[in-house]
C-alpha cells in the first residue's frame, strides 16, 4: 500500500455501489432512471461537502464508483471546490482495459492522471477487493452507497456492513424502494 498519501479520517467519505449491470438500465446514464440516481449521488456529496467532509475515497470500480469519483472530480475541476479524491485500487495493475464501455475507460484513466491513488494490494486476488473495501470503511467517516436489497452477497453489502460496524455516518440509496430510479422515458 503507498503510504506516502494521508488525510484527515474525520473529514473522509468513501462510496460504494453496485456495478453496472446491477444498476438501473445497466447503468445507461443516458435513461430517466440513472439521471435521477446521478442527481440524487450529487446531492448526498454536496453535502457532505457543506458537512466539512473534503476527501472523497473511491474503489473505481465501474458503476456506482466512477459515477461518484466523477461527481467529485467535476465539483474541484468546474466549481473549483478544495476537494481530494483519493483513488483506492484494489492492485497495481488494475486499468482501465478491464472495464467494458469505453466511457469507463476514459473517465477511470482520468480520474488516475488527475487524483491521487493508493495501491491496496501489489498483485489481483480475490481477497483484494475486500481488502479495498475495508480500507476504505477504515479511512473514512461517512459512506455514500447505492445498494440493490436483493444482492445480499454483493462486495457492497459486505461494504455495508463493515461500515455499519465500524459506526460510520451512512448515506445509502435503496433502489428497490424507490421506483423512481426504474423510470422510463417512455412514461
Amino acid at each position: 500500500m503507498d503510504e506516502q498519501v494521508s488525510w484527515n479520517i474525520e473529514k473522509a467519505c468513501c462510496f460504494t455501489g453496485h456495478r453496472n449491470k446491477d444498476l438501473p438500465f445497466s447503468g445507461d446514464r443516458n435513461s430517466q432512471g440513472m439521471k435521477c440516481l446521478v442527481s440524487s449521488l450529487q446531492m448526498y456529496i454536496e453535502k457532505a461537502v457543506k458537512d466539512g467532509y473534503d476527501t472523497f475515497i473511491s474503489g473505481m470500480a465501474e458503476g456506482t464508483d466512477l459515477i461518484c469519483a466523477e461527481i467529485v472530480h467535476n465539483l474541484i475541476t468546474r466549481k473549483g471546490m478544495n476537494l481530494r479524491l483519493i483513488c483506492a485500487v484494489p492492485y497495481k495493475k488494475q486499468g482501465a482495459k478491464e472495464l467494458l464501455n469505453p466511457l469507463d475507460q476514459y473517465v477511470y484513466n482520468m480520474l488516475i492522471q488527475e487524483s491521487e491513488v493508493v495501491y491496496v494490494s501489489d498483485t489481483k486476488s480475490r481477497a483484494c477487493y475486500q481488502k479495498r473495501n475495508r480500507f476504505m470503511v477504515e479511512n473514512s467517516r461517512r459512506i455514500i452507497g447505492v445498494f440493490k436489497e436483493s444482492k445480499t452477497r454483493s462486495g457492497t453489502y459486505q461494504t455495508i456492513k463493515i461500515a455499519q460496524q465500524a459506526g460510520l455516518e451512512m448515506n445509502i440509496i435503496y433502489l428497490e424502494k424507490n421506483p423512481v430510479f426504474y423510470l422510463s422515458d417512455d412514461m
